[in-house]
């Protein structure tokens, strides 16, 4: 059926990550300047020539990069001309550190510009819309939007996949909603103290279930009092609907289309992981590089954290199970790029049919 990509994305979902990573501030991730940390994570200075990993094939096969060591001692060492007793002015490494430091811009504080694109998928606070329904997907939030309606992310999964689609009629639908009204979503992970990860989840479950009128409010319930707005400890009860899906698989890659070489493939989890193994021809973009102070960054920002990729080819995202992946999907989709989500669980699923499969008519 049309929801298999769907439900096999998400495999493992619930269990498998958590968002407590997106929860952090400005990792001064760039998409030009890690580049050069792909690779061997723990190398030194001498390059690895045997044994290599699936992601240190990437960047000697794909991005033409060498293997030599990449860590922050290596780095210091390449940049500084003197030794460290000996620097000019006998100023200390922290001293320079703190000039560094002071000179560079406070992102954190700027007022974040969007585009109407990026409005299209992010609902501004401050363009309240009385006539949407709010969703709430917190799972434990005890201050919530006055009138929203919950439906917690885990709701949307059976265990550890996403549910069917006769579930997830069911779900939105006995909630109060139909397929034709306008929702915002909002939420946190509240274990882990917030982040948008579940939140651009159930947006892409959404979009995936045909829902065009839906976005993602661009902060949170404490933005929402911040700005003046009052809040409630009580959720909305909302008369049942029918909820008919339109499913469509143009938000959902699958594992033909990961292997054909059509799409940029992006490997969302941190550079460790990547590091220890990828999805061949797969680059890192954190999805931290994307969030800051909970919140998607502006779009120059974002397009800078995007420079290593072509606007003009399909991308494919993808973390181990495809929810914190979702941010980054969401990033490239307001840009403009073709993105789809994608599950390095859902890769290793088919990589380990495939090798029965070779062993059965080896043996057969």
């Amino acid at each position: 059926m049309a929801l298999i990509a769907l439900l096999a994305l998400a495999n493992a979902a619930y269990g498998g990550e958590a968002y407590c990573d997106a929860c952090k501030g400005d990792s001064g991730w760039s998409g030009t300047a890690k580049l050069d940390e792909i690779g061997n994570l723990n190398s030194g200075s001498e390059e690895v020539m045997a044994g290599l990993s699936t992601a240190q094939k990437n960047r000697v096969g794909v991005w033409k990069q060498s293997l030599s060591g990449f860590n922050a001692t290596d780095n210091e060492n390449a940049s500084d001309s003197a030794p460290k007793d000996t620097l000019e002015n006998d100023t200390t490494a922290s001293q320079i550190a703190k000039k560094v430091v002071s000179h560079k811009p406070a992102e954190e504080n700027s007022t974040i510009v969007r585009s109407e694109m990026a409005k299209s998928m992010l609902a501004p606070i401050d363009e309240a819309n009385d006539t949407a329904i709010y969703l709430d997907i917190s799972e434990e939030a005890t201050e919530h939007i006055p009138g929203s309606i919950a439906i917690p992310y885990d709701e949307f999964l059976n265990g550890t996949a996403v549910r069917s689609e006769a579930e997830l009629d069911a779900l939105l639908g006995d909630a109060g909603i139909s397929r034709d009204d306008t929702v915002i979503i909002y939420g946190e992970c509240m274990p882990c103290g917030g982040g948008p990860a579940p939140a651009t989840f159930v947006y892409w479950i959404m979009r995936s279930l045909g829902h065009e009128n839906v976005r993602v409010l661009d902060g949170t319930v404490k933005d929402w009092a911040s700005s003046g707005r009052s809040t409630a400890t009580d959720m909305a009860i909302l008369p049942a609907k029918t909820y008919t899906s339109k499913v469509t698989s143009d938000f959902a890659a699958d594992y033909d289309y990961v292997n054909s070489g059509s799409a940029q493939i992006v490997d969302a989890r941190t550079i460790s992981e990547f590091g220890n193994s990828s999805i061949p021809g797969a680059i890192n973009i954190p999805y931290e590089s994307v969030i800051l102070n909970d919140k998607l960054r502006e779009e120059s920002k974002l397009k800078r954290v995007f420079a290593i990729l072509n606007e003009e080819q399909p991308v494919v995202v993808y973390t181990n199970t495809g929810i914190k992946a979702s941010v980054v999907w969401f990033a490239l989709t307001m840009l403009g790029y073709d993105a789809e989500l994608y599950s390095y669980e859902n890769y290793w699923t088919n990589q380990e049919l495939l090798r029965r499969a070779a062993e059965t008519n080896t043996t057969a």
